[in-house]
C-alpha cells in the first residue's frame, strides 16, 4: 500500500513538474527575456494578473532556483516601485517557499530520502530556527534544497515560516539596493546596510560558537 501510494505522489509530483516546464516551453520565454516590460505585456496591463505572474516565478524560483533572486526582485522594483517591489519580493518568496515546504512534508516525503539529505536534516533537527535563517541571509546552501531538507525535518511550521520572513527580508533588502542602486547613492541605506552586515557576521558568530561546543563535546 505504502509503495502504490508513493507511486501515486511521485507520479504526481513528476507530472507537475512537466507541467511547468512544458508551459515554459511553449510560452518560448526564457530567463534572458524575463523583463517589466514583459510582464506587463503578458498581463495585458492588468495589476491582479501582473501579481499573479509574479508569485509564480517566485515559486519557481524557489523550486527550481534557475532564475536568479536578484533578477525577480529588480523586476518587482520596476513594476512596483522600491519598497513595494521589496516587501512583495518577500512576501511572494515566503508564500513560495512554504508551499513547497508543506508539500514536502505532507505529499513527497519519501521521494526526498538520501543519506546527503539527512545529514542537513540532523543539523536542522538541531536548531531548526538558526539553520533556515542564516541559510536565507548567507546563500550557502540553494534555496530549494533549504525548503526540502525543513520539509522532511520535524522543524514547527511556525519556526520555518518566521526565520524564512526574517532572512529574506534582510537578503532581500540587500538585493533589492544592489539593483535600485540605493547603497552608494544615500547615507541613510548605508547605515542601513552596515545594520544587515553586521546582523549577518552576529549569525556566523553564533553559528561558529555553536558548532564549537557541539565538537568539543
Amino acid at each position: 500500500m505504502k509503495k502504490q501510494s508513493l507511486f501515486i505522489r511521485g507520479t504526481l509530483f513528476a507530472a507537475i513538474l512537466t507541467g511547468l516546464f512544458f508551459l515554459l516551453y511553449k510560452s518560448g520565454i526564457s530567463v534572458s527575456d524575463l523583463s517589466p516590460q514583459l510582464i506587463l505585456e503578458l498581463a495585458h496591463n492588468n495589476l491582479t494578473i501582473v501579481i499573479l505572474i509574479m508569485i509564480l516565478l517566485m515559486f519557481l524560483q524557489n523550486l527550481f532556483t534557475f532564475i536568479p533572486l536578484i533578477l525577480v526582485i529588480t523586476i518587482n522594483i520596476a513594476l512596483f516601485g522600491f519598497w513595494r517591489g521589496y516587501f512583495f519580493s518577500t512576501f511572494s518568496s515566503v508564500i513560495g517557499s512554504t508551499s513547497i515546504f508543506l508539500s514536502i512534508r505532507y505529499f513527497f516525503a519519501n521521494l526526498f530520502s538520501s543519506e546527503k539529505l539527512k545529514k542537513y536534516e540532523q543539523q536542522i533537527n538541531q536548531n531548526s530556527f538558526l539553520f533556515v535563517l542564516s541559510g536565507r541571509i548567507l546563500p550557502f546552501l540553494p534555496t530549494n534544497l533549504i525548503n526540502i531538507v525543513s520539509g522532511l525535518s520535524k522543524m514547527k511550521i511556525s519556526y520555518f515560516i518566521s526565520a524564512t520572513t526574517i532572512g529574506n527580508m534582510i537578503y532581500g533588502l540587500v538585493l533589492a539596493s544592489v539593483s535600485y542602486g540605493v547603497v552608494s547613492v544615500s547615507q541613510q541605506y548605508r547605515q542601513l546596510f552596515y545594520v544587515i552586515i553586521a546582523t549577518v557576521a552576529i549569525i556566523v558568530a553564533i553559528r561558529f560558537i555553536k558548532k564549537q561546543r557541539t565538537s568539543s563535546i
